[in-house]
């Protein structure tokens, strides 16, 4: 019986400069902020400035914010109405021509 099996790992240079990598594109994410509160909401480019709402809300100073990423090829508009509340839609940004 004549059966082989790779037990080859990754090297740890490609692991760590794949972590990095995932590390470094994730840091780069934009972020869409909303207040739960007084419904505020901010687009930061990436997470660098986030440390300016790490107190909570700039405008009621709720603490409870809702985040989460938007992708490069992502857009959304943003409607708030007292009928239904925040309402976020999603798209694929059309390409520059």
């Amino acid at each position: 019986m004549n059966s082989s099996i790779d037990n080859t790992a990754p090297s740890s240079s490609n692991v760590l400069a794949s972590t990095n990598n995932e590390t470094s594109r994730r840091a780069k994410e934009a972020i869409f902020v909303l207040c739960d509160n007084c419904h505020w909401a901010a687009t930061f480019i990436d997470k660098s400035r986030l440390n300016l709402i790490e107190n909570g809300c700039i405008v009621c100073e709720e603490s409870l914010l809702s985040s989460f990423p938007i992708l490069d090829n992502e857009s959304f508009t943003i409607d708030i109405s007292e009928r239904r509340g925040v309402e976020l839609i999603f798209g694929v940004r059309r390409k520059k021509n």
